[in-house]
């Protein structure tokens, strides 16, 4: 989500801090991101060091991410049971409700775990002159969080529906083979 500018400017009408800066001035900002995060471009000298610092920092995550990402999908390939996948999609969704939890508390979690155990600084804290304060306030963190969420829930549960057949032959199949035995 933070490669497309369409989510930040979705997220501009939700909050208000972008109206602040004018949405004109938000959107440029927001492209300015996006292709730094994208490895396109860097950010302009207008961000503030601590912004280009702090942005640095969660480029590489990202980046860690993608990659650890790319191995993922190779050993699902590599390792995919039809049989089996139902039941990992069954743990997931109950994993990824469990991330309901955080919502109540979002500000919390943001503040006092999420941010101390990603970073040993405090380069995330943002002000009114920062450009990232207007485009990316706390909302729109947790906006995004409730749409991977959301996403990832819908996912697994399309996953779980399609795959439950097999799980189900695979256990009919078992059965006649204990039983018959």
């Amino acid at each position: 989500m933070t490669y497309f500018p369409q989510w930040y400017i979705f997220n501009c009408k939700l909050h208000q801090r972008c109206k602040y800066i004018g949405y004109p001035t938000a959107v440029k900002h927001i492209h300015e991101l996006t292709d730094f995060f994208r490895h396109k471009e860097n950010l302009p000298s207008q961000w503030t060091i601590k912004e280009k610092l702090h942005l640095a920092e969660v480029r590489d995550i990202f980046d860690f991410l993608a990659i650890m990402a790319v191995i993922g999908i190779i050993l699902f390939i590599i390792s995919f049971n039809r049989f089996k996948i139902a039941n990992f999609a069954l743990v997931n969704i109950l994993i990824i409700l469990s991330m309901l939890l955080v919502i109540p508390f979002f500000r919390t979690f943001w503040i006092k775990i999420f941010h101390p155990l990603l970073f040993d600084n405090k380069l995330w804290w943002t002000n009114h002159l920062d450009r990232s304060f207007h485009i990316m306030p706390e909302s729109f963190f947790k906006y995004s969080i409730i749409f991977m969420i959301a996403v990832s829930f819908a996912l697994n549960v399309l996953v779980w529906l399609y795959f439950k057949r097999y799980s189900k032959f695979d256990k009919k199949k078992n059965g006649r083979e204990i039983s018959a035995g």
